[in-house]
């Protein structure tokens, strides 16, 4: 997960009964919370029983029967309280509060979609301050089977939802292909080799420092010398400023571009990286750089 957040923080967040503030271009915008978040009582002690308890108590003012649509942005501020506080909870109490808030919105697809955007908002989107797939597919999963929802969104939600569900930690890494340098087209598959694969902008300039700092890691490129470790580079630029950006690679990458990746792998950060193990599973998705570098030298013994 991206936030990693202390005791004290999480209950300064759950304690937030003020005015909501966003900021819009020059304007500070203040909202009114949609209802008084729940706090722990202070005989509760542990972390994991003060999450249940918010959890357990979180929607309780809501009005689930309400079909007008509510302020989103209030929505995702609530949803995001929500979040600090489940994500911390007992095995029980997460399941429990979050079947149990999917049976109530189920029931109505006007909140149903609102709030699927505001789980976009804290879980997937580029503000996203969690990673957290399990959570995000039950609202996903949810909109796309309410035939009350229109087709056009259902269609949308399944398309996401099968998208991670295919990228998922764990599952065979998908087969796709690629135009490489010369022009010509490849097909990546999961080998016994662990794979590094890298899709983004050669032309970025954070990615350009990163790429000069993983030539200077002797552990690295040592092991692509070896043959233990392969390195995927997929542009998603399509203009013919690809070949020019990468033209410096290494010659023991394999470096290509695509035209529909986006549409087999789960791509949110820039650029997004997946460390693929020698079973051809997946082993990390969207990570940093230097964690599945770090990953993969070790599995690899370099």
């Amino acid at each position: 997960m991206k936030k990693n957040l202390t005791y004290i923080l999480i209950f300064i967040t759950l304690n937030l009964t003020g005015f909501i503030q966003t900021a819009n271009a020059q304007d500070v915008l203040q909202i009114e919370p949609l209802f008084e978040y729940p706090v722990a009582p202070e005989d509760i002690e542990s972390l994991s029983e003060r999450c249940d308890y918010v959890v357990t108590n979180f929607w309780e003012p809501f009005d689930f029967k309400n079909t007008q649509a509510v302020n989103q942005i209030a929505l995702n501020h609530a949803f995001n309280v929500y979040l600090n506080a489940l994500i911390y909870s007992s095995d029980k109490g997460f399941k429990d509060s979050l079947d149990k808030l999917i049976k109530k919105i189920s029931g109505n697809p006007t909140l149903l979609v609102q709030f699927e955007k505001a789980a976009e908002e804290s879980l997937y989107g580029p503000r996203a301050e969690w990673v957290a797939d399990d959570i995000y597919m039950r609202f996903l999963d949810a909109a796309a089977k309410n035939k009350k929802i229109s087709k056009t969104r259902r269609e949308k939600y399944n398309t996401r939802a099968n998208l991670i569900r295919t990228n998922t930690i764990g599952q065979t890494a998908p087969t796709f292909k690629f135009i490489d340098i010369q022009g010509k087209e490849n097909t990546y598959f999961p080998m016994s080799t662990p794979t590094i694969l890298i899709f983004g902008d050669p032309t970025n300039t954070d990615w350009r420092l990163a790429r000069i700092r993983m030539d200077s890691n002797s552990r690295l490129t040592q092991a692509i010398d070896k043959g233990k470790l392969n390195i995927i580079y997929i542009s998603l630029n399509q203009d013919e400023a690809w070949k020019n950006a990468v033209a410096n690679y290494s010659k023991k990458w394999n470096v290509g571009v695509s035209d529909n990746i986006k549409e087999i792998y789960d791509l949110r950060l820039h650029p997004s990286i997946y460390l693929i193990g020698n079973d051809g599973n997946i082993l990390l998705k969207n990570s940093t750089l230097d964690s599945a570098i770090d990953k993969a030298l070790e599995i690899v013994g370099e």
